[in-house]
């Protein structure tokens, strides 16, 4: 068993990357041989589901244009009718156009049968998938929440999923490493996991963000006008000239925008301050100019270095190859930002900066406030990290083993070099949290960011102001707190739009001033509230797609009816309205 990470880019070539790998495919097959599912009845009922859908394929071409032949045969039918009548005015002559409609008859003959046929193949392909999706059913309802955090730790032990990001795993934050967890009004909690790194707290999330940006509108103008010129026989001759007058604004527009970042708590270094963010020397090579462009930033930081000037303690450290890529000049510790990175950590966290290959190279944010470390990591926000069990539903194995075992060593891959600026540090692996953070009821209850993730996994067409034509910021509230079981007060904040005209004064080529119109959309913000009950349920099944019929039974013992319930992770939601 690998316990502390120390060189994570070698580590993870040399041992994590397929250990991960041989994992996820043995979880897979493990699951498969649980659920009993026959694969081989599943190729064989995939295949010929295959079959029925290429001959559908072919049957709705065909419909399509016999219906095309149809129309072409009556437009031609139409038009030599009326060319006859108009020219020759004898309306016998049209009598070989009537003559048509017997053809007509056999025409929409073959199109009915046609259509028929389409229709029988369509519904054997559902009565075909209806049966894949009976013998995969098995396999289906053994896929939970947890199979990230199980197959994560199996591979890295020192990494620990909890259940659910708990009010005790907040208040550890907040308590022992002075993190308020407020993102503001303007930041969503899609989803977050929680759990312990090396056995100290860290918050995985996915957010929501919205700012006010602006928008450009561009407008434009068709302008004619007669002018007098000398023609090629010099007389005066006039003619019409044509020109189109372009204009544009910019008028604010609610801007989204989702985040992936972690967060992560550790007593080392507790008053060490500074930022970083990626930088383009990591991706220079050893070329000369680009040796060039190095020493010129090194030598910057030597003259920083040297400034004595009221408020700067920066100190260039030995290695300026580490301190011009990782560029945390803003530090305000030397002392503590010495213990951080050792030669060691120093010489891991280059060799993170330079991979591109293994890894994903520099793109990574990191921000150091006393003993929060926030990352931030380019290559993350595509992931999904929610790992949600409907994402891996399927009727054909083949398929679902494929999607599983790319998804399971995708977001692994991405996670670990998400953290792996962490793992470089040997003093954070030092850097033990013992909290008891699961002393009480209240400890162990959802916290709002859960809260909000819960209320954004409902969607957030559930919550949002009818007249909103913008994505809407979802934030909650605790209204109450009893018999296990939470009410949240959720608000939903978008904008509606409305229409308006703007006028641009712009000057032609006829010499005149022309009034330029621009249609743009005004956005005023509107909001929308609702209620929404959360319990966890120590008992629940694992989400399946038969569970969403089970949820309402469990909420009825709360003298609850109606609303929208779901189920994630183990934790019951019902919408109760507003």
């Amino acid at each position: 068993m690998i316990d502390d990470v120390h060189e994570p880019l070698a580590q993870y070539s040399s041992h994590f990357k397929h250990a991960h790998v041989n994992h996820t495919s043995d979880f897979f097959e493990d699951l498969v041989h649980r659920s009993g599912v026959d694969e081989n009845a599943n190729i064989k009922t995939v295949q010929e589901l295959r079959v029925l859908e290429r001959q559908a394929e072919g049957a709705d071409a065909s419909y399509l244009w016999w219906r095309i032949l149809r129309g072409v045969a009556i437009a031609a039918a139409v038009l030599a009718a009326l060319y006859i009548f108009a020219h020759y005015a004898r309306p016998w002559l049209v009598l070989p156009a009537i003559a048509l409609a017997p053809a007509m008859y056999v025409l929409n003959r073959i199109i009915n049968d046609s259509n028929a046929k389409l229709k029988r193949l369509q519904q054997a392909c559902e009565e075909k998938r209806a049966v894949a999706w009976g013998q995969m059913a098995p396999l289906n309802r053994l896929f939970d929440w947890d199979i990230i955090a199980r197959l994560m730790q199996q591979t890295v032990p020192r990494i620990a999923f909890d259940a659910y990001f708990s009010n005790g795993r907040m208040e550890e934050l907040r308590n022992s490493f002075g993190w308020s967890g407020n993102l503001g009004d303007d930041q969503s909690i899609e989803f977050s996991h929680s759990g312990v790194l090396n056995g100290n707290p860290f918050i995985l999330a996915r957010t929501l963000s919205h700012w006010m940006g602006s928008k450009r509108y561009d407008g434009s103008l068709s302008i004619s006008w007669t002018e007098q010129y000398r023609n090629s026989q010099g007389k005066w001759d006039t003619r019409t000239r044509h020109e189109t007058l372009r204009a544009s604004i910019e008028r604010p527009m609610p801007a989204y925008e989702n985040r992936t970042f972690i967060v992560y708590g550790n007593e080392a270094a507790p008053d060490l301050v500074f930022s970083r963010h990626p930088s383009k020397l990591s991706q220079l090579e050893d070329g000369f100019f680009d040796k060039w462009r190095k020493n010129r930033a090194i030598k910057k930081l030597e003259a920083k270095s040297r400034d004595v000037g009221e408020g700067n303690s920066f100190t260039v450290m030995a290695n300026r190859e580490f301190d011009a890529l990782f560029d945390a000049t803003d530090r305000n510790h030397e002392v503590q930002f010495r213990l951080l990175f050792t030669p060691l950590a120093q010489q891991e966290m280059l060799k993170l900066l330079k991979d591109s290959q293994t890894g994903f190279g520099d793109t990574f944010a990191f921000e150091k406030t006393h003993m929060i470390n926030v990352l931030e990591s380019a290559h993350m926000r595509p992931t999904d990290i929610s790992g949600a069990p409907e994402k891996f539903y399927a009727y054909e194995l083949a398929q679902a083993r494929t999607f599983f075992n790319g998804y399971h060593n995708d977001f692994f891959k991405s996670f670990y070099f998400g953290i792996a600026p962490l793992l470089a540090i040997p003093l954070y692996q030092q850097h033990r949290s013992h909290s008891d953070i699961y002393k009480d009821t209240y400890s162990r209850q959802p916290c709002f960011w859960e809260h909000e993730a819960i209320a954004n996994y409902h969607g957030e067409a559930v919550f949002k102001h009818p007249e909103c034509v913008t994505r809407s910021i979802l934030k909650t509230a605790l209204q109450q707190d009893s018999d296990g079981s939470q009410k949240v007060h959720v608000t939903a904040s978008g904008f509606r739009s409305v229409a308006r005209t703007h006028y641009v004064s712009v000057r032609g080529g006829d010499g005149r001033s022309h009034q330029v119109p621009i249609h743009w959309d005004e956005y005023f913000e509107v909001e929308n509230s609702a209620s929404m009950l959360v319990k966890e349920m120590a008992s629940a099944p694992g989400h399946a797609a038969e569970d969403n019929v089970a949820v309402p039974a469990a909420f009825s013992q709360l003298g609850l009816d109606g609303g929208r319930t779901v189920l994630r992770r183990s934790i019951f939601s019902t919408v109760l309205g507003g």
